[in-house]
């Protein structure tokens, strides 16, 4: 039996990430906005280099695929909040705002780059706009409702035209990379 395609969620990169989005768009944005540009280079750095950004795990919720964790760092007391907190601010329930700049020493020149291609693609769109688009993605589970449900990658990664082939040694290549960190205290 094949396992799951599982990736390590990186707090400090998420941040980073977030904020330069944040940076583009002058300090302050629409947290729903956001949360999908996030999702949205997620997606596309696994089309691309077979690993997302952030590490995070998608879900399927309501208004569209997200994040989980960093949408739960948009809320208070969760974990990684000290990592999120000093960085970023929910100015109110709809909006999130740059609180300092923590550098973008975690994301590779080409992630920034794409954080930028994401940005020029999405900035113009509003909450509607945003909600179709997301709609239309071939993993998003619009049966959800009012919940949350896990996107397992590797429905992610078929929606994104992997094979089953591609899928295995993605799989097996981010569980050599955690038994490495794992072995050496990274």
């Amino acid at each position: 039996m094949n396992q799951p395609v599982k990736f390590q969620f990186n707090p400090l990169k998420s941040a980073q990430a977030a904020a330069y989005f944040l940076k583009l768009h002058g300090g302050s944005m629409s947290k729903y906005i956001l949360l999908k540009m996030l999702y949205l280079s997620d997606r596309e750095a696994l089309k691309r280099w077979n690993v997302p950004i952030t590490g995070d795990e998608p879900h399927s919720m309501e208004l569209g695929p997200v994040p989980s964790r960093i949408y739960d760092l948009t809320k208070d007391g969760v974990r990684f909040a000290e990592i999120w907190n000093p960085i970023i601010t929910t100015e109110s329930k709809k909006s999130l705002s740059l609180k300092s700049d923590p550098g973008r020493d975690e994301l590779s020149d080409e992630e920034v780059e794409l954080i930028e291609e994401i940005y020029q693609e999405f900035k113009g769109y509003d909450f509607e706009k945003m909600k179709a688009f997301c709609h239309k993605l071939p993993e998003y589970d619009d049966t959800v409702g009012k919940g949350s449900r896990p996107i397992k990658f590797e429905t992610l990664l078929n929606s994104i035209g992997k094979t089953a082939e591609q899928i295995k040694y993605i799989a097996d290549s981010e569980r050599e990379m955690r038994l490495l960190k794992n072995a050496f205290g990274a």
